[in-house]
């Protein structure tokens, strides 16, 4: 797979890209995840779509730096956009993949066309503290072995099949241990809702009913978003693009020609 370096630490990012044409989308994903999470997505992306998918740092075959800062996300993907070249683009994240989303979007709302959020990791802060330390262990234990992912990952509401488990299981173990801990603890504490409401990129947020993540928090999240449109998929979980690829792709791509006639 081709590599590109970018200009924080001289991370080296792991990325896949298919298709050619106008319509850039940038993939993001989620937790402990890696590039392979969005491989169902892809395959049924229409070819006129040029897509990016990467490994974050810290996950799958992308380097491991040490640091895992939100900040450093978001400037490890302005990044890698720029050094290929991309030029304005959709943003589709998933969980963890999603909060970082947020971020961007307001960070670097000129560089995007739209955004689309999988099931993203909660806006608001919703731990303080003195009450991480039993959450972050228990983190922590279920990514230290294939077992406890196995555990995790089987309780979606469509298990995936066995070499699809494999390959979750197998991107969650590459992640380095530090990347876990320090993205478990912004991915519960950093509060970016207040913040939402200053967002002005054409975004769409798309919900599973059977998400252990209270839906009515991501609803609240789009109401807040400025013309956000917001999708519930009644018969899924947490993982979205993985359990219902195809009605996640034509979710993003209805979503992405709305915005190309609006």
């Amino acid at each position: 797979m081709p590599t590109v370096t970018v200009n924080v630490n001289n991370v080296k990012i792991n990325y896949i890209k298919q298709g050619a044409g106008n319509e850039a989308v940038v993939f993001v994903h989620g937790f402990a995840g890696g590039l392979r999470d969005w491989r169902e997505p892809l395959n049924r992306l229409p070819k006129e779509y040029h897509a990016y998918a990467l490994d974050l740092r810290g996950h799958g075959q992308s380097d491991k730096p040490g640091s895992y800062k939100l900040t450093e996300f978001v400037q490890d993907i302005y990044a890698f956009s720029q050094e290929l070249g991309i030029g304005k683009f959709t943003y589709v994240g998933h969980s963890l993949g999603g909060k970082i989303g947020y971020q961007f979007a307001l960070d670097h709302p000129d560089m995007l066309k739209a955004m689309v959020l999988a099931a993203p990791a909660p806006a608001h802060g919703f731990i303080p503290i003195d009450q991480q330390p039993g959450f972050l262990e228990m983190v922590t234990s279920a990514w230290g072995s294939p077992e406890g992912l196995r555990g995790f990952f089987g309780t979606t509401s469509k298990p995936p099949s066995e070499e699809v488990l494999n390959e979750l299981i197998n991107d969650a173990m590459d992640a380095d241990p530090a990347a876990i801990a320090e993205c478990a603890v912004w991915w519960i504490s950093t509060n970016l809702e207040p913040q939402l409401g200053n967002i002005r990129v054409p975004t769409l947020i798309v919900a599973g009913a059977k998400d252990d993540l209270p839906i009515d928090c991501e609803e609240r999240y789009a109401n807040e978003i400025n013309g956000c449109r917001f999708e519930v998929l009644e018969d899924d979980g947490h993982f979205l693009p993985i359990e219902s690829p195809q009605k996640f792709v034509d979710l993003l791509t209805s979503f992405i020609t709305e915005v190309n006639n609006g």
